[in-house]
């Protein structure tokens, strides 16, 4: 059973690995069945942490470095309670050089505040990751309208 002093660590490595784009690093520290819900992306921002089919953290974490090649996060506090619940503030940001979701780049750099909650298992194992942000400051910051 890990403690709440080593699950901070976990949840710390996890954006280490990702600020690095170290994607199957991070991959490595959840759960064969660990899942993700990115709110603000509705239906498209939710699946499988690990995988090869449908919507993964993989092909998200990716596809966002291959748009934003110097993408950063920078990790403000991690939380963590004795049931291994994280609550981790991070400012996330890059400029962005390619399409992502259907938005053409204009050249522009993003920093926003994300809050990522993942429950971490007893065994040390990210199961769920859940992320909230303000679409609109993000889509404002890269110069995107939506229609």
């Amino acid at each position: 059973m890990k403690t709440i002093a080593e699950k901070k660590e976990i949840a710390a490595s996890f954006f280490r690995a990702y600020s690095n784009r170290e994607i199957d690093k991070a991959i490595s520290l959840a759960s064969e069945k660990g899942t993700f819900r990115y709110i603000p992306l509705g239906a498209n921002g939710k699946g499988k942490i690990k995988g090869e089919e449908g919507t993964t953290w993989f092909g998200i974490a990716s596809a966002l470095i291959a748009a934003f090649p110097d993408l950063s996060n920078k990790v403000k506090n991690i939380t963590v309670d004795n049931e291994g619940n994280a609550i981790v503030q991070v400012f996330i940001g890059g400029t962005q050089e390619n399409e992502i979701l259907g938005i053409p780049s204009k050249g522009k750099y993003y920093n926003v505040e994300h809050l990522f909650l993942l429950n971490i298992n007893d065994d040390g194992f990210i199961e769920k990751i859940t992320c909230y942000w303000d679409n609109w400051d993000w889509f404002q910051q890269i110069g995107y309208r939506p229609n």
